[in-house]
């Protein structure tokens, strides 16, 4: 962080800030272009820390567990048994029971800018 920390100065000095001339507050004011930077690189660098340690599992428990495992339950074969009779009921409906036809002509209206 130091090393970053004279980059930033070494970079703001020769955008022509000066940190030595004025009075106590002018020289506070004068380290916020520094500060800024500083933080922010700072925060970058602790994420890229953060997910390069995740990525080589840091900090993972020695004992790996399995994915769970799924089983049917009772309410799963009811869901199962309810679709196939629903299923089969369509099938029946469309093979065997007349349904009334609709022999009205659908007229869109025509609509011209």
């Amino acid at each position: 962080m130091a090393a970053d920390a004279q980059t930033v100065v070494d970079a703001q000095k020769s955008r022509g800030l000066e940190l030595e001339k004025g009075n106590l507050i002018r020289r506070v004011r004068n380290y916020i272009p520094i500060l800024i930077p500083l933080i922010v690189c700072a925060i970058r660098r602790s994420i890229e820390l953060a997910e390069a340690l995740e990525s080589r599992a840091f900090g993972a428990v020695k004992k790996r567990e399995s994915l769970t495992n799924l089983q049917m339950k009772i309410s799963d074969y009811l869901i199962v048994i309810f679709s196939l009779i629903c299923v089969a009921l369509a099938f029946y409906v469309n093979l065997y029971v007349q349904l009334p036809a609709l022999d009205i002509p659908i007229r869109f209206p025509l609509i011209w800018p």
